[in-house]
């Protein structure tokens, strides 16, 4: 019989997992009755809809006194914290730039008003490469923060360090990304993308650093966000899709293309150039000592945010294609093969996928023909990775390894 979780599941996981994170300053959590409370008042927010609109929001648990003065707006009274209230003012509070700030007053949990967080952490929770540095003034307080994900879907994080998650009735607890986990095969292919990478006229050799592969590793992790930007750009739309990157030349017998283009330049001159303007301006003092080293900083400051930019514009770009059925196929540089394509499903009778990190075997026919198709696709060539996104929001990576066929479920949770 299966064994569902609730709200009062988390506590433990929040608790053991709160003092463990590294934090700024010193927030406290609420008594256990009151997080409790909070908890199920989110979660009954979360399976209520205003004018059929999904709620979505976030409630910052944090004392008002420690809140920037410039980010506040203040109700003059301040609202008993209910999930009727939480309904009416998800519209107004989206949930990657401002929090619903709340505390508790003689006993009972309370709403005093909201709170912008900086922009570059809109940019860090959609994925999209920051324009700057990040510094503490753009991030969240390091306080308490319930994110409301879609019906009985709730994010508990201390700060943008996620503490644990409720998905679906069971809870998760988060984990290294496996795009950029280098000892797990998922994050060995993208290791592999980042090698290719040394073909492109533009690669220049990482920075050089006391850990030898520190500068690999800073590309992985601006190739892998510049993948992860586009699942949440298609998860965001609640259209699903699918992205299939393969390493290996695909033939007509593998994929039947709907759409082609012309000599895409794809993703990777951008994430190389981004990288090394990343790079160059971490490089430099933070406080310039005269006007020449101010004057270079400020031309880094310009290329740095260039390059976002011209990089954000293809991730919109390769995004908004797989809104069209089928899948978009990208090469080892990310550059686009073809849209709305189809993958023939021929997985043998019986064919199963196993889920890499549970060790729990599924018969592939479960799910529908949109993920039939791409593990299809992954079975027959190991040198592709399938990406996709269902209509719930959830997202799956699949890949191939020595005849297996693996399954990597809630790579963004």
């Amino acid at each position: 019989m299966a064994s569902y979780a609730f709200p009062k599941d988390l506590l433990g996981g929040i608790k053991d997992r709160w003092d463990a994170v590294q934090a700024r300053q010193g927030f406290e959590l609420p008594p256990e009755h009151q997080l409790l409370e909070l908890l199920e008042i989110c979660y009954h927010a979360s399976l209520r809809t205003d004018e059929r609109r999904a709620v979505d929001c976030a409630v910052a648990y944090a004392p008002i006194a420690e809140v920037p003065d410039g980010a506040l707006l203040r109700f003059e009274r301040p609202l008993a914290l209910t999930d009727d209230q939480l309904v009416r003012l998800a519209p107004v509070a989206d949930i990657r730039r401002t929090l619903i700030g709340c505390d508790q007053g003689d006993g009972s949990l309370r709403i005093w008003g909201l709170f912008e967080h900086g922009y570059a952490w809109t940019q860090y929770s959609t994925g999209d490469p920051p324009d700057a540095p990040v510094g503490e003034a753009d991030l969240p307080p390091d306080c308490l923060t319930i994110a409301i994900d879609g019906p009985g879907a709730l994010t508990v994080s201390r700060g943008q360090r996620g503490l644990v998650r409720l998905r679906e009735g069971r809870i998760v607890v988060p984990k290294e990304n496996p795009l950029r986990d280098v000892h797990d095969p998922l994050g060995m292919f993208f290791r592999q993308l980042i090698g290719d990478l040394g073909h492109l006229p533009v690669h220049r050799t990482p920075p050089a650093s006391s850990d030898g592969d520190a500068g690999w590793r800073s590309l992985l992790d601006v190739y892998t966000t510049s993948v992860v930007a586009i699942l949440e750009r298609i998860r965001s739309r609640r259209h699903g899709g699918s992205v299939v990157i393969a390493r290996a030349a695909i033939d007509e017998s593998q994929a039947l293309v709907t759409y082609t283009v012309a000599e895409h330049a794809g993703l990777a001159g951008e994430i190389v150039a981004y990288h090394e303007a990343l790079s160059r301006l971490s490089q430099l003092p933070a406080i310039p000592s005269d006007r020449a080293s101010e004057s270079e900083q400020r031309r880094a400051e310009t290329t740095l945010r260039l390059a976002s930019r011209r990089l954000i514009r293809r991730l919109n770009q390769i995004s908004l294609l797989a809104a069209v059925d089928g899948a978009v196929l990208l090469d080892d540089h990310l550059r686009i093969q073809g849209f709305g394509v189809r993958f023939p499903v021929l997985l043998p009778p019986g064919a199963t996928i196993l889920d890499a990190v549970s060790g729990i075997r599924y018969a592939c026919d479960q799910w529908g023909l949109r993920h039939q198709s791409v593990f299809s696709m992954c079975q027959r060539c190991e040198q592709a990775v399938g990406l996709i996104v269902s209509q719930d929001g959830g997202v799956k990576a699949v890949r191939s390894v020595d005849g297996e066929l693996l399954l990597w479920d809630g790579i963004l949770d």
